[in-house]
């Protein structure tokens, strides 16, 4: 009787060990990537190792097993973010003062090593303390670079206009491991008139074009 008892006990501290094993393996979606810190992190390609000789493993699109004590998992979202910049009242090289709206679409990049920059700076954070980080750099390069063409440029220009933006921008961004998926410029306004201004003479070449066309279609 002693010895049934006994294996009972055994089988039953065999069961839990092995339900808490089966516990610490954790499975990764592939929008979701998986920072494991601690010790016994192994080599390969998905441990980011920074100068200062710390090391993390990044695990996405998959699973991984954490040792317990010795190894703690945090989630960092791969998701992309659609943020809305502005730039209100900015006087351009000629002391025009213009305003521009734009729509961006940030995420956190692919590689283990935009990965680790990322979850180094964010991990722990909530997504819209990251947004709202990286809306400050987009606005503060939009601004920069509006103050830095003339009315025209902008309004000829809108393409180039938005790709410098993107490109100045990228270059912070990457370094908070985030990278630009798109960038457009939605709105280009001014309160003085400026830029209607400068339209008029394509409206009036439309106009006269479309009536020539009237004109022509009417002899036939």
């Amino acid at each position: 009787m002693e010895n049934y008892i006994i294996w009972i006990g055994i089988a039953v501290i065999v069961i839990v060990f092995l339900v808490a094993i089966i516990g610490r393996y954790v499975t990764v979606s592939p929008d979701t990537a998986l920072i494991v810190s601690g010790s016994f992190l192994g080599k390969g390609t998905s441990v980011f190792t920074d100068r200062e000789n710390n090391k993390m493993k990044i695990v996405r699109g998959g699973g991984t097993f954490l040792w317990p004590i010795f190894q703690q998992g945090k989630r960092i979202s791969l998701m992309s973010s659609k943020l809305e910049v502005a730039a209100s009242e900015v006087y351009t090289r000629q002391g025009v003062p213009i305003s521009a709206t734009g729509t961006v679409i940030i995420k956190v990049g692919s590689s283990v090593e935009e990965i680790a920059t990322a979850a180094e700076q964010y991990l722990g954070k909530e997504t819209h303390e990251l947004e709202e980080e990286a809306q400050e750099v987009l606005e503060g390069h939009l601004r920069a670079i509006l103050g830095s063409l003339t009315v025209e440029e902008i309004y000829r220009e809108r393409d180039e206009f938005g790709a410098q933006v993107q490109q100045v921008a990228s270059q912070d961004l990457e370094k908070m491991g985030l990278k630009i998926v798109s960038f457009t410029i939605k709105d280009v306004t001014d309160s003085n008139g400026y830029l209607e201004s400068l339209g008029r003479p394509q409206i009036a070449e439309v106009k006269k074009n479309a009536e020539i066309a009237e004109a022509e279609a009417e002899k036939t």
